[in-house]
């Protein structure tokens, strides 16, 4: 019978590949509590979107009235409903990206609302936006 033998400098190399891949999965990989995408956001971004999150922000995408109201179509006679962001614990709602304060809570500016508006499809969401999202609008470039 004959058994092979494998160098300690093959095994250490194994062993270094293998967990170098385990954590670029791991810096790379989207939290469960963020939507997910089929583009991998840098650190800042996933980290600036999970703080939304975990405090209670999230975003409603834009949503066309029509089916002429489609995303990309920027015909000012089409209707959209606005995107907005909400806070699921307090109810507290922004039309922008909540900010933190001088004291470091993320607040909004109490803007944001369902609304109609007419003028052509809004612009693509951030990839913030979208991490924050739960359905609806089209992916970050």
């Amino acid at each position: 019978m004959k058994t092979h033998t494998f160098s300690p400098a093959l095994a250490v190399l194994i062993a270094a590949m293998f967990s170098r891949a385990l954590a670029f999965a791991d810096t790379n990989a989207i939290p469960p509590e963020l939507r997910a995408g089929s583009f991998t956001p840098d650190k800042a971004t996933r980290q600036n979107a999970l703080e939304l999150k975990r405090v209670g922000w999230t975003y409603i995408m834009p949503e066309p009235k029509s089916p002429q109201a489609t995303w990309g179509n920027h015909d000012g006679r089409t209707t959209w409903r606005v995107g907005y962001w909400i806070n699921d614990k307090d109810r507290s709602t922004s039309s922008g990206q909540p900010k933190k304060d001088e004291n470091g809570k993320l607040l909004g500016d109490g803007k944001g609302f369902k609304a109609w508006r007419r003028g052509g499809s809004p612009p693509r969401p951030t990839r913030i936006e979208w991490l924050c999202s739960k359905t609806g609008g089209v992916e970050p470039r």
